[in-house]
């Protein structure tokens, strides 16, 4: 007795219902595992890059140990996009509010803290910094770094800014990476936005 099967290959389709089920399980997931950091109020080494470009918002920043320099990072639409580098060594942030945009889903993915955020160990890479800004001890300064063939290190090299402190008014970034080395985020709130 023989036994002949047949394969039909369907191309060109989407099952939207198992994909639109399996990115809501991820979000999820994603939103569980952030109420775990709201309910302890800490989370340690949290980085957050790759996704491509989302917005950082905040009523005021006050910050520590400020340094600032030129570098490249990859995006959502490109492996190397400019960026400013931002380092701070300690921050306080006032009215702290992550968002992603997600077109095709025609959501937005919204982080929001209800108090006062602490973080320690920031760096954050930022294609755009709007905000009303002030320095304590500004020092900017040009380094020649001579024959560097590599641009990303030559232009973190060259150019350097950096404050012994920073406070921002109204801040609204645009950020392709995100780290903390630790975060404490009060009354944190994870949820979803539909687009308009």
């Amino acid at each position: 007795m023989e036994m002949a099967t047949k394969s039909v290959i369907i191309g060109g389709h989407t099952a939207k219902k198992p994909l639109l089920a399996a990115l809501l399980a991820g979000f999820l997931f994603l939103g569980a595992l952030l109420s775990l950091f709201g309910i302890t109020g800490v989370a340690y080494a949290l980085p957050l890059g790759g996704v491509g470009e989302f917005t950082v918002q905040f009523d005021k920043l006050n910050g520590q140990g400020f340094k600032m320099y030129g570098g490249m990072a990859e995006s959502g639409e490109t492996k190397q996009t400019p960026v400013f580098v931002n380092e701070i060594k300690n921050a306080s942030i006032q009215g702290l509010k992550i968002s992603k945009d997600f077109e095709a889903l025609g959501l937005r993915v919204v982080i929001e803290a209800g108090g006062t955020v602490s973080i320690d160990g920031l760096v954050q890479k930022a294609t755009q910094i709007n905000g009303n800004i002030t320095f304590g001890s500004l020092t900017m300064k040009e380094n020649y770094v001579g024959d560097v063939q590599d641009p990303v290190q030559k232009a973190a090299q060259e150019f350097t800014q950096g404050a012994d402190s920073i406070s921002i008014e109204n801040g609204d970034l645009k950020t392709v990476y995100l780290f903390q080395q630790k975060v404490s985020l009060p009354g944190m709130k994870v949820y979803f936005e539909k687009l308009k």
